[in-house]
């Protein structure tokens, strides 16, 4: 089990693991278009965030810490 910081970077890892398009229940070449906009070659099939985490939740992958936002308060 690897640990690795930001959800793309994860994400991307993810999609180097042979056959990994039975895993998550996509097609090879829905994998293979994810993998080519993610190489800057095809930005019609870049995955949203909220894809990239279904994913990767769907591959077992678990959050080590969720996100914080700190948002300014006006005064």
């Amino acid at each position: 089990m690897a640990t690795i910081t930001g959800t793309r970077d994860a994400f991307i890892a993810l999609l180097q693991e042979r056959g990994v398009y039975t895993r998550l229940g996509v097609d090879r070449s829905t994998v293979s278009n994810w993998r080519r906009a993610l190489k800057g070659q095809d930005n019609k099939f870049m995955p949203s965030l909220d894809k990239m985490e279904e994913m990767l939740l769907k591959s077992g992958a678990k959050v080590a810490r969720e996100k914080v936002w700190i948002i300014p308060v006006e005064k």
